[in-house]
């Protein structure tokens, strides 16, 4: 389950590149990735 929401995660940033968040993805922790992953999900349901 992990990976599945990391390998989404790295979907959406690039599908939201112009917002320049992946660059700082390395320097993230876990809680603020899946942060970060709530936010972009919630973006795409609109």
């Amino acid at each position: 389950m992990n990976g599945e929401w990391l390998e989404r995660l790295q979907s959406l940033c690039e599908r939201f590149s112009h917002l320049g968040i992946g660059a700082d993805l390395a320097a993230l922790s876990l809680i603020e990735l899946w942060g970060l992953y709530c936010h972009l999900s919630r973006l795409v349901e609109g």
